[in-house]
């Protein structure tokens, strides 16, 4: 059995779930971490016995790995994602894979083209209720979706965006709620529906953050795919806690509803009612699949087969985002100063 070596990219908050999963997977080892902050990479190359760097030449130059996760700020995405595909590094990258629609489409190319695999972090495609949603579509149980809403209602304050110097900014971040809180769900919708997008109309704001942030902190759209399902988008980061993100499939003869429980109506008449383990930790709202992803993208590495989130799947979301700023932009309708 092959073994990959890793090497992991950022060592903030997100990689926590990577380290955890890439010790606990038997196809590969930690080979490297990289980190700016020299203590960071350190401290994370002691526990894992790895290399510690801190700054992506110099670990690229040494070359000994196979694999690299991209674990940092979204701006440094591509780039990171370009240069390792260059260096013939396979490359698993957290979410959004680039900022820019354009950019994502040329990380796919540069996949294609060095004969790498390139994944994207959307892991709340493995959640076991996404899963069973997504079965139940694909099944034609119910009919053709026809409509998807998703609601994303979650607590940002101050000290989030005063804690780094690329959260809450348009060239770093490249967008507030909609590309980063809420991503994963326009995600799930678009997968749900089937279809990639036709048409958008969004407003931003800024609410809670208003002459604080660059970025909004509060986002609506109503979409429209290609094989004609309409979808209804709200997100903000103005709440009081992080709530469970809401998700409803109207379907043909029926309908999906998805919050704290996973119901399914069939015929306006039949309930069923699927409860799931839920994940647990301060971070339980990202969900718990990152682990099931990342053995996934091992698995696909191991026996030769296409990753289901490569880079042209895991652009999707980013297409309907970059729609979102760009009608709320051309319209004017974001506010705020």
């Amino acid at each position: 059995m092959d073994i990959f070596r890793a090497a992991v990219i950022g060592c903030g908050n997100i990689s926590s779930v990577h380290f955890d999963a890439l010790k606990k997977n038997n196809k590969c080892v930690i080979a490297a971490v990289c980190d700016i902050i020299k203590e960071r990479a350190d401290k994370k190359a002691s526990e894992y016995n790895a290399k510690a760097f801190y700054n992506i030449d110099d670990m690229l130059e040494w070359n000994q790995f196979d694999v690299l996760h991209i674990c940092t700020p979204h701006y440094l995405h591509f780039p990171m994602a370009v240069s390792a595909m260059n260096k013939g590094k396979h490359v698993l990258c957290e979410k959004p894979p680039a900022i820019k629609y354009h950019d994502a489409v040329k990380m796919s190319e540069c996949a294609a083209e060095n004969k790498v695999h390139l994944g994207v972090c959307f892991q709340n495609r493995y959640n076991a209720q996404s899963v069973y949603i997504k079965s139940i579509i694909d099944s034609w149980e119910l009919g053709d979706v026809k409509a998807v809403k998703g609601i994303v209602t979650w607590d940002r304050r101050d000290n989030y965006f005063n804690s780094d110097d690329w959260h809450g900014t348009l060239d770093k971040e490249g967008g507030g709620v909609a590309i980063n809180q809420a991503l994963h769900t326009i995600d799930l919708m678009q997968w749900f529906a089937g279809s990639d997008i036709e048409s958008v109309k969004a407003t931003i704001s800024r609410k809670r953050f208003r002459g604080k942030i660059e970025t909004e902190d509060t986002a609506d759209a109503v979409f429209e795919f290609k094989n004609g399902v309409t979808a209804m988008f709200f997100g903000s980061l103005c709440f009081a806690e992080n709530s469970p993100v809401f998700l409803e499939i109207i379907c043909e003869k029926g309908k999906i509803v998805m919050y704290d429980e996973l119901n399914i109506y069939r015929n306006g008449k039949e309930k069923e009612t699927v409860t799931f383990k839920k994940a647990s930790g301060e971070k339980s709202y990202w969900g718990s699949s990152h682990k099931l992803l990342i053995d996934d993208f091992y698995g696909a590495l191991s026996e030769g087969r296409k990753f289901s989130i490569d880079g042209s799947e895991g652009s999707k979301a980013v297409k309907i985002v970059n729609a979102i700023y760009d009608d709320a932009e051309n319209n004017n309708v974001i506010n705020g100063g």
